[in-house]
């Protein structure tokens, strides 16, 4: 090396002291030569040959500029900047540019702030002034400021020339359409690198329209909003990537949003609910975690993240989806890092950055749905938050804490040498030698033993998270069919197919076609990449006799979700129904095509097979609805039955309204179980979902008749009673209604035939089979009596030879259709008769049909018996029984005894006696010892007790719960086991579509059973159902307090 010209001690010994003293030397007497710097303390010239050492870029870009050197001055270096300071900063140098309209000074000036902040952030960064999160947030902070500053300039140019963007809001009012740009990935996390790209997706508002004016009825739009804002993304795409001498603002990289680059630049609101509802994956939720708004409206920005909050970080998370994070990353290692780079990518290879970013977002998806707490973009702070909430243990936390900063700090000094968009370690050693003296190691060794041991403690965390090795089901599959049978054979019996046989021949047909056609080989390809997935969705070694799932000791079974469940419970019946489907649906190759542009569908489609046999034949039947219902975007909506009505109301001229009627009830009823199977609804949201289409579809058949007999007012109220009555429909039940006439009515034999035509419409059998199934048996008389009668015969009925259990029924009931003045004057009858607190029984059950509200009408029932009851009294009443011949106080409801909760009880008892089958007492989880009818009898109890109408027995439980009328453990024990059968009931159900209130006693059937309701076999299954009915009849037992065994209560 020739002698230094370096004029002191404070130069000299910065250079010794840098990690590549040849180059500090050589910038350091450049600088000097230029007269740049006379002087400068040691601080200074440590900080300078720090600079000169790190990056050949920067430091030649200093000697253009020398005028920069007083960015890095130890005083400016001190703290980093903050991001409103550089914002308004970089506003004040542009905006005399924005005044005059001159948008090539602006983005000139933009470049020039951006190279200007690199250096500073850099010689702090190379100094060692800064903390790592402080670097990634200040080059992220400078990437805001610019993006905003550019998108500003570029909505201004399109603006003076277009016009601005309205659209029309709910109430058809014309409002500004907002723009934002979303910042993903790095950027979107603040933790950008200094030669990262940035990755956006753009979004608007709503549709509308540009307008040079104000918007109005004659104004004509010069673009539409969805045309504007695409060409304001392709101008900020365009300035943001213009090559100029000052350099590229950024890279920019928009292969992030729906549809990749084959997708609209642009998307409304709307437009990206439908799509991440219907077609979104996993890799997009994990992307989501990290976005926010850089640039344009920032409410706008805030109303997408709360849109997509859901779809970012859901309730719950399979086991299969934490299989495609880790199949994702070995997707990564497997085509993107190249062969030999494994260990020396810092970000892609084995422990690198990407796999604690993994483990960050793959914990904060599997409990940000649960916990707000961990809504977070960046992943240091995420980290501290994931110990402070105990999924995380804080040694993990801490190692993976400094892993991370030790790798972005090899990164960057990778990256910044000659800008370059590199992760890869040198292989050079000169090179090798000065990245280990800029990580301040004294040699490679001593570097390369750090980097080994952070990277395999994060790999190692990373194993153990996602088990990544173990993942990708698609690499340990046969790829043939003729020369791997014998493997297949294995394989196929190890994923719980009981006849190897016949699936083997049918997934060789799948991929090959059946032996009468051929197909292309494209199609083959696909249905490759399609197996997996079935297969994925197969448990291993699970069969009815074997005890249970292949699930590691320290791992969860999904006890108590139906949400997607990661198993199915028969394969078999599966890949039959599949075959049945594809050969309905003829257009194999279309088909594939589909399922493997969007494998959701696919996967929701076998879900359906194995979850409901009925539905599974309504789609193969229909093999088109199941597409629609997804693309339309109804899966995601729930809708109230005025909605169904009016979409039924469409129909009203079709001239067969049965058959209408059944076809939007079968399209309906897939929305609705597609919805309940995904996971959408949970159970009770279901059970009001069958409700509400129940009630549209009575409502409706109403119209239908009046209509053909030309009457504008319904002449009678259609109250629903049990499930129905109390919005607790379930899969298969039956409408349990009964038709109520003003008391004024007269001619009740003409309403008998409207009645009939209304239940036919619904439940008349037609080759699509019935709507509804409806029974009106609980009219008085039930079959005998008149299917319509009036509210006064109604009345006389309930008072003078109703029995108990009738006035029971009436406490699960509401008007559902028709006269709603009668509903409601039947439901406060209802309230009357049922209200039997001793106040109102001294009463004698007053009930006046004046219009006033039902708690009213309890309250004033104490002061005084109604006149009307009073005069149709007159008669004493009579008990019969063990009781005949005494004369009862004018009570005014003769099946009412005081130790009516006793004759309660013996009904309850008699019912499990008389339906539940001999020997199957277990299975019986309706009628049996602590079943449904244990909680549904004692909330038709309580109700009575306490004059509550609660149609709902789990609302009238709750209530018990809230009001003190059962003890707090015994009532939150009772709400939890009786969810737990209801649940169970649906789940079952929802196979048949049949009102089951039995379990199967085949073990095989009995086993799908239980993997369908989250089991991993079907003596755990059992043992937990056994647990529920126990403590549904401990508490049923207490309530009723019976007499002692052997003595029959009266």
């Amino acid at each position: 090396m020739p002698k230094s010209s370096l004029p002191n001690s404070a130069w000299k010994k910065a250079v010794k002291a840098a990690a590549d003293p040849e180059r500090a030397e050589r910038f350091a007497e450049l600088l000097l030569a230029g007269a740049a710097i006379t002087e400068a303390s040691e601080e200074q010239t440590r900080i300078l040959c720090a600079l000169f050492s790190g990056s050949q870029v920067l430091s030649e870009q200093l000697l253009q500029k020398p005028e920069w050197l007083a960015l890095v001055t130890p005083e400016n270096l001190a703290h980093p900047r903050r991001d409103q300071g550089l914002r308004n900063e970089l506003y004040g140098l542009v905006q005399p540019c924005l005044d005059r309209q001159d948008y090539a000074g602006v983005l000139g000036h933009v470049r020039r702030f951006k190279q200007r902040e690199m250096l500073r952030v850099a010689a702090r960064d190379l100094a060692r002034l800064a903390r790592t999160e402080e670097t990634i947030r200040e080059i992220s902070d400078v990437a805001d400021a610019c993006l905003a500053a550019v998108f500003n300039a570029c909505w201004l140019q399109l603006t003076e020339r277009f016009g601005r963007p309205y659209h029309q809001d709910a109430a058809e009012k014309w409002q500004p359409t907002g723009f934002a740009v979303l910042g993903l990935g790095k950027l979107g996390g603040q933790e950008l690198n200094y030669s990262s790209d940035v990755d956006v997706m753009f979004v608007y508002d709503d549709e509308g329209g540009v307008f040079k004016g104000s918007p109005g009825k004659n104004a004509k739009p010069v673009l539409t909003d969805h045309q504007f804002f695409t060409r304001l993304a392709e101008a900020f795409i365009a300035e943001v990537r213009r090559l100029t001498p000052d350099g590229a603002l950024f890279r920019i990289d928009l292969r992030l949003r729906p549809e990749g680059d084959t997708g609209p630049l642009v998307r409304s609101l709307a437009g990206y609910e439908n799509y991440y509802a219907q077609w979104g994956q996993t890799w997009e939720r994990m992307m989501l975690i990290k976005a926010r708004g850089v640039a344009g409206s920032v409410s706008l920005a805030g109303e997408f993240l709360e849109l997509v909050q859901t779809f970012r970080f859901p309730r719950s998370l399979t086991e299969h989806a934490l299989g495609e994070m880790a199949a994702m990353k070995q997707r990564i290692e497997d085509e993107i890092v190249k062969s030999g780079e494994l260990d020396r990518n810092v970000k892609l290879g084995r422990g690198g950055i990407r796999e604690i970013e993994f483990i960050t977002q793959t914990l904060q998806m599997l409990h940000g749905g649960k916990n707000p707490f961990l809504h977070g973009a960046q992943t240091l702070p995420m980290l501290d938050k994931l110990v402070q909430y105990k999924l995380l243990p804080e040694a993990d936390a801490v190692a993976l804490k400094a892993a991370y900063c030790f790798l972005r700090d090899v990164e960057h000094r990778c990256q910044m040498d000659q800008n370059r968009q590199t992760h890869i370690i040198p292989l050079e050693a000169s090179a090798r030698e000065r990245l280990a003296r800029l990580m301040d190691f004294k040699g490679w060794k001593n570097f390369e033993a750090a980097r080994a041991a952070h990277s395999g403690r994060v790999r190692a965390l990373y194993d153990r998270l996602l088990k990544a090795e173990s993942a990708n089901p698609a690499a340990m599959l046969p790829r043939e069919f003729e020369a791997a049978e014998s493997e297949w054979r294995k394989l196929l019996p190890n994923r719980s197919f009981r006849d190897p046989d016949k699936a083997f021949k049918l997934l060789k047909e799948f991929a090959l076609g059946p032996g009468y056609g051929h197909i292309s080989g494209r199609t083959t390809d696909l249905a490759w990449r399609l197996i997996p997935k079935f297969l994925s969705l197969c448990p291993a070694r699970a069969t009815p006799d074997v005890a249970g799932f292949n699930v590691p000791a320290d791992q969860e079974p999904l006890l108590g979700t139906d949400k997607l469940p990661p198993h199915l419970s028969d394969p078999d019946r599966v890949l039959a129904r599949l075959d049945t489907f594809i050969s309905e649906y003829g257009a194999r190759a279309t088909l594939y095509e589909v399922w493997a542009n969007n494998p959701s569908l696919f996967g929701l489609l076998l879900l359906l097979f194995d979850r409901s046999e009925f539905l599974a034949e309504v789609a193969i039947r229909t093999p088109d609805m199941v597409e629609e219902l997804m693309l339309s975007g109804h899966l995601r909506r729930r809708k109230a039955a005025a909605e169904i009505l009016k979409e039924l109301q469409h129909g009203q001229d079709d001239p067969d309204q049965r058959m209408w009627l059944r076809r939007y009830h079968k399209s309906e009823f897939m929305r609705v179980g597609l919805r309940h199977i995904l996971g959408l609804a949970d159970h009770e949201q279901n059970f009001e979902e069958l409700s509400a289409l129940a009630d549209a579809c009575l409502q409706y058949a109403l119209e239908i008749v009046l209509r053909r007999v030309r009457r504008k007012t319904p002449p009678f109220a259609i109250i629903g009673l049990g499930k129905l009555g109390g919005c607790e429909l379930n899969y298969g039940s039956d409408l349990d209604i009964i038709f109520v006439a003003p008391s004024a009515t007269r001619n009740l034999s003409a309403l008998q035939k409207l009645a009939a035509q209304v239940m036919d419409l619904l439940s008349g059998a037609t080759e699509l089979g019935v709507a509804f199934a409806t029974d009106a048996r609980l009219r008085p008389d039930g079959e005998k009596g008149l299917l319509v009668n009036t509210l006064e015969a109604y009345e006389d009925y309930y008072r003078r030879r109703a029995m108990l259990w009738e006035i029971q029924s009436l406490t699960r009931l509401r008007p559902v259709a028709g006269d709603l003045a009668v509903g409601q004057k039947f439901l406060r009858l209802a309230a009357a008769l049922t209200d039997f607190r001793p106040a109102n029984v001294a009463a004698g059950f007053p009930f006046s049909v004046s219009p006033v509200p039902v708690a009213a009408s309890r309250q004033s029932a104490a002061d005084g018996v109604d006149e009307t009851w009073r005069r149709s009294a007159e008669t004493p009443l009579r008990l019969t029984g063990s009781k005949a011949g005494a004369v009862l106080p004018r009570t005014g409801l003769h099946c009412y005894a005081p130790d009516w909760k006793q004759s309660v009880h013996k009904m309850r008892r008699r019912v499990e006696q008389e339906r539940t089958p001999k020997g199957k007492e277990a299975l019986a989880f309706k009628t049996g010892a602590g079943g449904l009818m244990d909680a549904e009898f004692m909330a038709q109890a309580l109700c009575l007790e306490h004059g509550w109408q609660e149609a709902s027995t789990l609302r009238a439980l709750l209530r018990a719960q809230a009001e003190g009328a059962l003890p707090s453990e015994d009532a939150a024990s009772l709400i939890d086991n009786y969810r737990q059968l209801r649940r169970m009931e649906a789940i079952l159900r929802r196979w048949s579509y049949e009102g089951e209130d039995l379990l199967p006693d085949d073990p095989a059937a009995l086993y799908r059973v239980a993997v369908r309701c989250g089991w991993r076999n079907a003596e755990e299954f059992m043992r937990a159902l056994a647990g529920w009915r126990a403590a549904v009849r401990e508490i049923y037992m207490k309530f009723f307090k019976p007499p002692p065994v052997g003595v029959l209560p009266p």
